[in-house]
């Protein structure tokens, strides 16, 4: 019986099974063992008479561990064989890998005969006392629930996650200003894997970071969808010394290189030596901000330093 069973889990997981695997076919082959104890002549009547009472655990126990093994082959073979799809095969591994839980609960609730007002009624009190202990576990769970059936959150994403702080600017140092940039303390980065209890994010700097699904269900995310245009905006200061007019030609010369809907503007007067330029750009499809950002800012470096190799 455990030789097919092994060949089964190869097949599975693949040449190297998990050592996880190998604790499941030992509590399968006890089970074996505990079921043959049933059958007449093995053990003396009494004896079985009194160990057949107990045999609805057994039941219990056979259903949990054959239903778990059942449903990681199960999620194993969906990963493996959908291997195509990218990070979003995850997202339907859990989705099914709660429908399963779900179904197992109600099988070993079936065993005991325990029916839904006998359920409703035990779980008044033991609800409230396990519910109180467990709150922050089931706050997590019924978050990760809500996003895996929502599927506002998907693997592969680019998502900024705040702690529920405003959008700010960079208000330091005070005295220059370049460029406005945006502070949020945030965690920024692709989405891995949404599980039960956490969402795994893969961050900018190349961190996994594992964050509390109900962290990432109450506060803000910033969605970060490549396709859709997006408004860069870059100041920068130029000595009142340049004559405005030849500053913004020689602006709009070098960023029509690398944009084409672009505007520049002179925005104020920073003190009585410099003036502000502004430069409004729309970001092409598929480009991030913060890169076309970075070609605006070189773009208008390159004109300022040509100004003062000319003066």
């Amino acid at each position: 019986m455990l030789l097919p069973l092994y060949l089964v889990l190869k097949e599975a997981f693949g040449l190297r099974v998990p050592r996880r695997i190998y604790y499941f076919v030992l509590a399968v082959a006890v089970l074996t063992l505990l079921w043959i104890l049933t059958l007449p002549a093995i053990l003396p009547e009494d004896i079985r008479e009194a160990y057949m009472n107990y045999f609805r655990i057994i039941r219990a126990l056979t259903v949990i561990i054959v239903g778990v093994l059942a449903l990681e082959v199960v999620a194993s073979v969906i990963t493996r064989r959908f291997r195509h799809l990218g990070r979003e095969v995850y997202l339907i591994r859990n989705v099914i890998l709660v429908i399963g839980y779900l179904v197992l609960g109600l099988m070993i609730l079936a065993i005991f005969e325990v029916t839904g007002v006998t359920a409703v009624a035990g779980a008044t009190v033991s609800g409230l006392i396990i519910g109180l202990g467990l709150q922050p576990i089931l706050a997590n769970l019924f978050a990760g629930l809500i996003i895996l059936g929502t599927g506002f959150l998907r693997p592969g994403s680019e998502v900024k996650i705040s702690g529920g702080l405003p959008l700010s600017t960079v208000s330091f140092p005070a005295y220059k200003m370049f460029s406005l940039d945006e502070f949020i303390p945030t965690l920024k980065g692709v989405i891995v894997e949404v599980g039960l209890l956490h969402t795994k994010i893969l961050s900018d700097n190349g961190e996994i970071v594992k964050i509390p699904n109900n962290l990432a269900f109450s506060n803000s995310i910033v969605m970060e969808e490549k396709e859709e245009p997006k408004t860069v905006r870059v100041r920068y200061e130029f000595p009142v010394e340049y004559d405005p007019d030849m500053v913004l030609a020689r602006l709009q010369e070098a960023i029509s290189q690398e944009l084409k809907d672009f505007r520049v503007y002179v925005e104020e007067q920073s003190d009585k030596n410099y003036y502000i330029v502004l430069v409004l750009a729309t970001t092409p499809p598929n480009a991030k901000v913060r890169e076309c950002r970075s070609r605006l800012l070189k773009q208008i470096i390159k004109v300022h330093r040509e100004l003062i190799k000319q003066k």
